[in-house]
């Protein structure tokens, strides 16, 4: 079917960015910016079985990703599978780990996490807004994996291809995750 070239310039005028040509490593690449951090919009291929994946960077990686902070936290957050009371037999049968503990009824509900210092992870999704941003997250992309990195960014894998994703997905997404780099870069660097 090949890549929706509409699409690709859409979301380049979205970002006011541009569409960057990596066929060597992926079909669909699309940088530009919002709020100030550099964003980007991946794409292995545009179509069927291929999901997306939006990036966005507070460190400079410009020479290419640098080894972690100690001090830095890095979280991820897989939406659960089942919910519910037949979460309990989803462990049981194997199907689902119980994740990392975290005090917050929303995350634990919704979300497996794991995370390299619970001290941090607590501070984060307690901070105002935090939160919400993630739930939205949740809401509108229906992402399959969410990883935070205080020292780096963001990273969003999406399981929707490209050629069938909504416009108004992308827009809250990028949105969100900006909204969620400026906390980042505000109170966790």
């Amino acid at each position: 079917m090949g890549v929706q070239t509409w699409k690709l310039e859409a979301v380049a005028n979205l970002i006011e960015g541009r569409i960057v040509d990596d066929s060597d490593r992926v079909e669909v690449c699309i940088k530009g910016s919002l709020l100030g951090f550099p964003l980007t919009l991946e794409a292995f291929r545009a179509g069927f079985p291929f999901g997306v994946t939006f990036f966005l960077e507070i460190g400079d990686l410009s020479d290419g990703p640098k080894p972690m902070d100690p001090d830095a936290l890095s979280m991820t957050f897989y939406p659960r599978m089942t919910r519910g009371l037949y979460s309990i037999f989803a462990r049981l049968l194997l199907l689902e780990s119980k994740g990392q503990p975290i005090d917050e009824p929303r995350i634990k509900s919704n979300f497996l996490v794991s995370y390299n210092s619970r001290e941090l992870a607590e501070r984060f999704v307690h901070y105002p807004g935090v939160l919400e941003k993630v739930l939205k997250l949740e809401h509108y992309a229906k992402f399959s994996e969410l990883v935070i990195r205080t020292d780096a960014g963001i990273s969003l894998s999406v399981p929707q291809n490209f050629n069938s994703l909504d416009m108004d997905v992308v827009k809250e997404s990028f949105t969100t995750i900006s909204e969620l780099g400026q906390i980042m870069f505000d109170n966790f660097q």
